[in-house]
């Protein structure tokens, strides 16, 4: 048995159709475990069951690692930050002009300097300024995004591996940024899944395509996206044009 972990923006959504499908369909069918590793949330796997269903899951890799679950959607794992408050944490990305924060606790929450600032994508409930932000005993992972700026996403985690870089993990993904525990990334969340389907490390293959799946890129065989940074290309073992010829390839 082997594993497959995919990235999904970017990676197993580029040229993502009828093949990929296929294609993955015909590697779990072989006996083989087949999942998305990704900095969204743990409720995208709705998502994807509402948007993509044709996509056939064994595992979901989400908060950039900080929560695992089986294709069901049971949990295999979970790491929760509790060294830093969620409000302190906000507080300093609103004050790094960071137009929106998503804070993902128990309850999810977007926190805007000015509510013209709220993304078209967010439910107005889940809205508030950080003074009304409540006080969160921990988080999952913080994000925000820097709407076409990478420049000022690629400051902004500088600054935040300089004050937090002890207890969290500040990942950069183009203009957005994760921001998960420190111990937690893609790559350990890769081996708990590994761990929980009893497969060795070197039957798991990593496909990526930017900088926030550095880790995993170098911790397993793994391919680049053609289409990914050149950072992701010159790690990777492997460049292939799409998911679907990485499986159609191993």
């Amino acid at each position: 048995m082997r594993i497959i972990g995919s990235d999904f923006d970017g990676t197993l959504t580029y040229k993502l159709g009828e093949e990929t499908y296929a294609a993955i369909r015909a590697w779990r069918e072989a006996g083989n475990k087949f999942g998305i590793v990704s900095g969204r949330p743990m409720s995208f796997v709705e998502e994807i069951r509402a948007n993509y269903p044709r996509m056939e899951l064994d595992f979901f890799v989400g908060f950039n690692g900080a929560a695992v679950t089986d294709g069901c959607g049971n949990l295999i794992y979970e790491k929760k930050c509790t060294e830093v408050s969620a409000t302190e944490l906000t507080a300093d990305l609103v004050a790094l002009d960071c137009p929106f924060v998503h804070v993902n606790s128990a309850a999810y929450y977007c926190v805007v300097a000015k509510k013209e600032n709220t993304p078209s994508w967010v439910d107005p409930h889940d809205v508030v300024t950080p003074e009304r932000l409540p006080t969160l005993p921990c988080f999952h992972q913080i994000s925000t995004q820097f709407p076409n700026d990478e420049a000022s996403a690629a400051a902004v985690t500088a600054k935040l591996r300089e004050k937090y870089g002890h207890i969290l993990n500040p990942l950069q993904n183009g203009t957005c940024i994760d921001i998960p525990h420190v111990t937690i990334n893609k790559t350990q969340g890769l081996l708990r899944v590994a761990e929980h389907f009893g497969v060795p490390r070197e039957n798991v293959i990593a496909v990526g395509d930017n900088v926030n799946d550095t880790d995993m890129i170098a911790a397993f065989y793994s391919y680049a996206m053609e289409n990914g940074v050149d950072s992701i290309k010159a790690l990777a073992d492997e460049i292939t044009p799409s998911v679907t010829a990485l499986i159609e390839r191993e």
